[in-house]
């Protein structure tokens, strides 16, 4: 090697992974799994960000991308509507404009389609490429394999599902239409009164405890030679010699290979290398109601009329609302989470006087076009992207840990890597 990274006595590489949610904890488990040094940067615990405050869904038959002719249709009412399951803060409006252009563009029903097969490979081996992270961390009973409820108060909502349920069928994904007994029967706690008919994906995976997950994969990776450097990592410099990370307290370090998982934060880590991507943070809030010992639901259950997701998460029934593009500094508006207490209340009418705990808030790390960004900077190709999943973070981490595992040991991505590499943004 040109650089100052020294190789490990097992001969791997020194790579440093920057970002300790769900997938930097993935990607670092499988990376020191393969013998090499691994270094992660967080300032914070591991999944304690963005990866804690989900509704916990390994959704094997995501295959809709969030940009659809329907969706577009509905732009001028993200503006305008301010409890809507969609905001766009019109403070935010002027810098998210590249974003939404490509937004649109993404939204056009041939690029829907060419999305959707590009998520196949994503999700619907998600499942299995957990088995092997979970086996090394002793994580296997982390994952059950709940599946994944959406449920329409009505035929006419319903009826919107048409192009989804047909992007599943071309992906080989399989998703039950129910009616109102059966859906009653997977989850008798449910209001009658809002269950017209349903879509069940039972091959999915849940997480009671994501942030416990990562904290699993962060010690199996720190007993495999791994370590956590709780600092802030200010920039990435591409020198002769090799890629090197700077930072606080004068922290200046040459690495054979850097990770960049670090979220809704990558893109100023991404311009330093000297690529550019288009990522927004879709901020996503929760509250908690404290239901007890009380098993409410089995499993995530998604309301899209009204934006709104149930998950019985651990520390009790968990309510998230849809998203809100405002950027990374804005303050929090808790007043839509709030406002969907009454409406939890009017399809779970168990959780009627129960206490409500914490409100949350985080950012997905979200690109226009729904896909991750995955694979090496053209420009240093000592330098890995692992980031922009979007709402699908649980879903797809274990998949791309094990993709970045595959690139950096052939020394490059291979043709199945193309829809995700960040050259598509130049």
């Amino acid at each position: 090697m040109k650089n100052n990274a020294v190789h490990n006595s097992r001969g791997g590489l020194e790579i440093a992974v920057i970002g300790a949610g769900i997938v930097g904890s993935a990607t670092a488990l499988a990376l020191a799994e393969d013998g090499h040094t691994v270094t992660v940067y967080d300032p914070a615990a591991p999944g304690s960000g963005t990866s804690f405050g989900n509704a916990g869904a390994i959704v094997t038959g995501s295959v809709m991308p969030n940009a659809t002719p329907d969706v577009l249709k509905s732009i001028p009412g993200y503006l305008l509507d301010r409890d809507g399951p969609a905001v766009l803060r019109l403070a935010h409006l002027p810098r998210a404009l590249p974003w939404l252009w490509r937004f649109v563009s993404a939204g056009r029903i041939t690029e829907v389609e060419r999305i959707s097969r590009a998520l196949g490979p994503l999700v619907t081996q998600a499942l299995e490429d957990y088995q092997p992270l979970l086996r090394l961390s002793g994580a296997d009973n982390c994952i059950r394999q709940a599946g994944w409820l959406k449920v329409y108060a009505s035929e006419a909502e319903f009826a919107t599902t048409r192009l989804e349920r047909r992007l599943q069928a071309k992906a080989g994904i399989k998703a039950e239409v129910l009616d109102r007994d059966a859906l009653l029967r997977l989850e008798p706690a449910l209001s009658p009164e809002v269950c017209r008919m349903g879509l069940f994906q039972s091959r999915s995976g849940f997480v009671a405890n994501p942030r416990g997950l990562a904290e699993a994969f962060a010690r199996a990776a720190q007993s495999r030679g791994a370590r956590h450097v709780r600092a802030k990592v200010d920039r990435i410099v591409s020198r002769q010699d090799g890629p090197s990370l700077v930072g606080a307290c004068g922290m200046n370090r040459p690495f054979d290979k850097i990770v960049v998982a670090a979220g809704a934060w990558s893109r100023r880590l991404v311009r330093d290398v000297g690529d550019r991507v288009l990522l927004d943070a879709e901020r996503g809030y929760h509250m908690i109601f404290a239901t007890g010992r009380d098993a409410l639901l089995s499993r995530p259950v998604c309301f899209p009329g009204i934006g709104m997701v149930l998950s019985p998460m651990i520390g009790g029934l968990r309510v998230l609302n849809g998203t809100e593009l405002a950027g990374l500094d804005a303050p929090p508006d808790y007043r839509r989470i709030r406002q969907l207490k009454n409406q939890a209340h009017k399809v779970l009418p168990a959780l009627t006087g129960q206490p409500v705990g914490n409100e949350w808030m985080g950012f997905r790390p979200s690109t226009p076009d729904s896909l991750p960004v995955i694979g090496p900077s053209p420009r240093n190709p000592n330098v890995f992207y692992a980031f922009g999943h979007g709402h699908l973070g649980v879903t797809m981490a274990a998949t791309t840990a094990r993709m970045i595992r595959s690139m950096i040991a052939r020394g490059g991505p291979g043709k199945d890597a193309t829809p995700y590499l960040i050259d598509r943004f130049c």
